[in-house]
């Protein structure tokens, strides 16, 4: 080897910080194998001097004390065999837009030009006659109770005002039977009334467009009708008929001497839907509707007679929801928009209401007359508040009292309605979101005159309750399409 590479090979073996006595025992291994490098010839010393001591202490055929055990063979895990699909599977989706595909253009004039302002299912036109055994669940024969019911003649309303011990002393006899319970409609009921004939009779319409009625008891008998294809905003008894109005812009009527369920007033051409139904006599109905207006029609004639007002105002009167005539002078009534406003009309003005009440800040569900004296008006908003007013001078919309109630029921339960007592203009009947579940009645101050509620049978939210026009009887309503009927078990 060069001298000089000899040198450079000697100065790494001392930067490896070995003694003078390693330092000649690495040079002389470098000698044997010049290929190896500095780092290597010390670790080949180092192996060499391990191993001369080991012989020093006759440690070379010494074994281990413990001998390792031979190890448990591992298991095998269950094999399953991977799923091999019958049919073949559809390509996972990718992005159009990094695979440069340009997206799908779509006319958004014609899409504007069919959304409607309101989302409910889509309206279809039915026959304008319905004949009862085509939109009857049961056979005619099984439900000859209810339309003997509907032939009787209605009971009269007697004109008695009664005290605030003897509503209480009416109301405490009430009582629910499972005979007394029924489910009348396929869905959330959306409208309710009681039949004034003798023999009790109940009708309800659905959120999907049937009808139920029922006569509870024992041998309780109950048929649903399909006569419309939307929500049913509005039903009520007179005599021998049922009217019903609905968001299938339809307003029919049930004739139980003919058994027929006839088209009395359409909407389509104008894309108009009605909410609630007021019948005073049987000759003239009226409809409130989504366009501001409350709609007058002849009965024998189908048609509209009269419109309040008589054009068209949405922005002023907004979206109809309620409407209520004054039993005891029916050319005045009542009618509530999703605008806050109370309008009180006279049916021989068509062109302004008499007054106008903006004591709500949301919508008004209900507002409705007194049936003993016709003068006070219980209202119903979606603020959280019930209102007193004062019908004064046929010409006045004055404010009583305000009770705070809550009444957000939300997307899923119908609006709350306030009904009178039949004997009374102090004392009223509304819906509850309190638990355990319950039906309040309520003085015009405010103040809780009693609670009804059975937890072995109400354990829902009664939407609607309506008191029989003379018996003493209460019925209520819930989402899930069942009737609750409230009377005397001695009765």
């Amino acid at each position: 080897m060069p001298k000089g590479k000899e040198l450079k090979f000697e100065d790494d073996v001392r930067a490896l910080d070995v003694n003078e006595t390693s330092f000649e025992a690495i040079i002389e291994i470098h000698h044997e194998q010049p290929s190896l490098t500095p780092y290597e010839c010390k670790r080949l010393y180092n192996i060499r001097k391990n191993e001369e001591k080991l012989k020093s202490l006759n440690l070379q055929d010494a074994k281990p004390v413990f001998t390792p055990s031979n190890p448990k063979p591992l298991k095998r895990k269950n094999w399953t065999p991977k799923f091999k699909p019958s049919t073949p599977l559809e390509p996972s989706r990718k992005s159009a837009r990094i695979a440069g595909i340009d997206p799908v253009q779509y006319n958004t004039e014609k899409i504007a030009d069919t959304k409607t302002d309101y989302i409910y299912r889509e309206r279809q036109p039915k026959v304008k006659k319905l004949k009862y055994e085509d939109i009857a669940d049961i056979k005619s024969d099984s439900s000859a109770p209810i339309i003997e019911s509907m032939k009787n003649s209605a009971q009269p309303i007697e004109d008695v005002s009664m005290s605030q011990s003897q509503v209480v002393e009416k109301l405490k006899t009430l009582s629910l039977e499972e005979s007394h319970i029924s489910k009348i409609c396929q869905g959330r009921i959306s409208s309710l009334t009681v039949h004034s004939g003798e023999k009790l009779l109940i009708a309800g319409g659905s959120k999907f467009g049937d009808v139920g009625m029922f006569i509870p008891g024992e041998k309780k008998t109950t048929v649903r009708l399909e006569p419309h294809s939307n929500i049913v905003g509005g039903c009520q008894f007179l005599d021998s008929k049922l009217f019903t109005s609905s968001y299938d812009a339809s307003v029919r009527m049930f004739d139980a001497e003919t058994l027929q369920f006839d088209e009395i007033y359409s909407g389509m051409e104008t894309e108009t839907f009605f909410r609630s139904i007021s019948v005073s006599n049987v000759n003239e109905v009226m409809v409130a509707s989504n366009d501001g207006q409350v709609i007058k029609i002849d009965v024998r004639e189908n048609k509209k007679i009269a419109a309040y007002p008589e054009k068209i105002n949405i922005g002023k009167y907004g979206s109809l929801w309620g409407l209520n005539q004054n039993k005891l002078d029916p050319n005045y009534f009542l009618s509530t928009s999703n605008s806050a406003m109370i309008a009180a009309w006279d049916q021989r003005n068509t062109r302004d209401p008499v007054d106008i009440n903006s004591s709500h800040e949301k919508s008004v569900s209900s507002a409705k007359f007194d049936p003993v004296h016709g003068k006070r008006i219980v209202s119903v908003g979606y603020d959280d508040k019930v209102y007193i007013l004062e019908f004064t001078d046929k010409s006045k919309l004055k404010q009583i009292s305000k009770i705070k109630h809550y009444n957000n029921t939300g997307r899923w339960l119908t609006k709350f309605q306030a009904n009178w007592h039949p004997h009374s203009d102090e004392y009223f009947v509304i819906g509850s979101m309190d638990k355990p579940r319950r039906i309040e009645i309520l003085n015009t101050k405010g103040n809780l005159i009693k609670t009804i509620k059975d937890q072995d049978w109400i354990n829902s939210v009664q939407s609607l309750n309506e008191f029989h026009p003379v018996q003493n009887v209460l019925v209520s309503a819930n989402a899930s399409g069942y009737c609750n009927v409230f009377k005397n078990r001695n009765e």
